[in-house]
């Protein structure tokens, strides 16, 4: 696909960092602009890809009104990334020293293969394995042999904490659940710490979804990472159910459920309890969550 970079395009410390923060900008790189208007960006790891695909919608929309003179119709996000090797994964814990290799986790190449993407557990893991970064390349350089293009490893992203959210139909306390969400915004700060980005999920169905959308737009920027509210937006025949399975299967961290009757729980809550995954559920009452 043929893209367009206008003149004022390279000079991305000019719109680009302004538009979504230094953090993102460090992460993800502007391609060009399709022939629709759409921005087309390159994330450099698997957990920044999800989470710009999640913004995409507001991304654009912040875009469009920093660049006048460019209507922005769309974010279009592409990883540019190759699975990590067998060997690296099966040796990974003895490269990397002081019993991080549980708590730094390796996730994919980028950069034509010359970086490494990786997740810190915690912030305290990304601040120790930080120092250890040139000895850790060297390890894998010399692990992979001479085909091994790997030049960098960046300081890794931390964790993103997800949080999906279903509702019965009938529900209609919108006080309740934004009353639950700055509750679990601030359980996530004290459990993660504040680095760590949170993001709520949902299927774009019910009117709970959209006080959910409403309340993370009132609360964040898309530069913090924290409070993000994706839009699961419904492809053309896509049903309700399959955004519902789509939802647990990213394997959120917890689900809130706002049930009327907590006898008789969503869908998603089912398949959330299957999948072990825990379940916070909320009442009318706003009594003690099951």
């Amino acid at each position: 696909m043929s893209l367009e970079r206008p003149a004022w395009f390279a000079d991305v410390d000019a719109w680009w960092v302004p538009a979504v923060g230094e953090e993102v900008a460090a992460r993800v790189r502007p391609l060009g602009f399709d022939a629709q208007h759409r921005l087309h960006v390159e994330c450099d790891s698997r957990a920044w890809t999800t989470q710009v695909r999640l913004l995409a919608d507001r991304l654009a929309k912040r875009l469009d009104m920093s660049l006048p003179q460019h209507d922005v119709t769309g974010v279009i996000v592409h990883p540019h990334a190759t699975p990590i090797p067998p060997v690296l994964e099966e040796h990974w814990q003895e490269l990397v020293d002081e019993g991080l290799g549980a708590q730094i986790l390796p996730l994919q190449f980028v950069r034509q293969g010359q970086e490494l993407s990786t997740l810190a557990l915690s912030a305290e893991a990304r601040d120790r394995f930080r120092p250890l970064i040139p000895k850790v390349l060297e390890a894998i350089r010399r692990l992979l042999g001479s085909n091994c293009a790997l030049t960098k490893i960046p300081v890794p992203s931390l964790y993103p904490v997800t949080v999906a959210v279903t509702a019965s139909e009938d529900w209609d306390n919108p006080q309740i659940i934004e009353s639950v969400l700055l509750d679990t915004w601030h359980d996530v700060t004290q459990v993660y710490g504040p680095a760590h980005s949170l993001c709520f999920e949902h299927t774009a169905h019910s009117r709970a979804d959209r006080v959910v959308e409403e309340w993370a737009a009132r609360h964040t920027e898309p530069s913090d990472g924290v409070g993000l509210t994706p839009m699961l937006s419904p492809t053309d025949g896509e049903t309700l159910r399959a955004r519902e399975v789509l939802l647990i299967a990213r394997k959120p961290d917890l689900c809130l459920a706002f049930l009327s009757d907590p006898a008789l729980p969503t869908r998603v809550v089912n398949s959330a309890r299957t999948a072990s995954i825990p379940v916070r559920v909320i009442t009318p009452a706003r009594g003690t969550p099951r």
